[in-house]
């Protein structure tokens, strides 16, 4: 019995639409201020569906809070994300024209963006411990 060696495929494509599609966000978002990244992709195991989590970090404090809008993780919007995910939406068919013009697979993921507030989570932690020990 041949035993078949683990290709890892999946974290192949994830790192291969990261990749690629990092500057293509990088132009499309030029009028953004501040910095938005990929931080994780996560491709389905029959490849038919890629999630792409960004990060939005703002070069200035945080715009109003969109009442009554969460994110995926629950987490409140603010109207520099609520702007860029909409941006995003309606130029998903052409960032889905780059994504499919750098893979050489019968199947290629369908991209679909969600906004990943954890890093501005961890700063806000952050934050709260520094004012705890300023305080003592």
């Amino acid at each position: 019995m041949e035993v078949k060696k683990d290709t890892n495929r999946i974290a192949k494509v994830n790192s291969l639409i990261q990749h690629e599609l990092g500057p293509v966000l990088h132009e499309y978002l030029d009028w953004q201020k501040g910095l938005v990244t990929i931080t994780k992709v996560e491709t389905s195991k029959d490849m038919k569906y890629a999630k792409i989590w960004i990060s939005i970090f703002a070069n200035e404090a945080p715009e109003t809070k969109i009442e009554g809008k969460k994110s995926g993780t629950g987490r409140v919007l603010y109207d520099s994300d609520e702007k860029i995910l909409n941006f995003l939406a309606k130029n998903i068919y052409d960032l889905q024209g780059e994504v499919n013009k750098h893979f050489a697979t019968k199947i290629i993921p369908r991209i679909s963006f969600h906004l990943d507030t954890s890093p501005r989570y961890a700063q806000h932690i952050e934050e709260v411990i520094r004012k705890v020990h300023e305080e003592k």
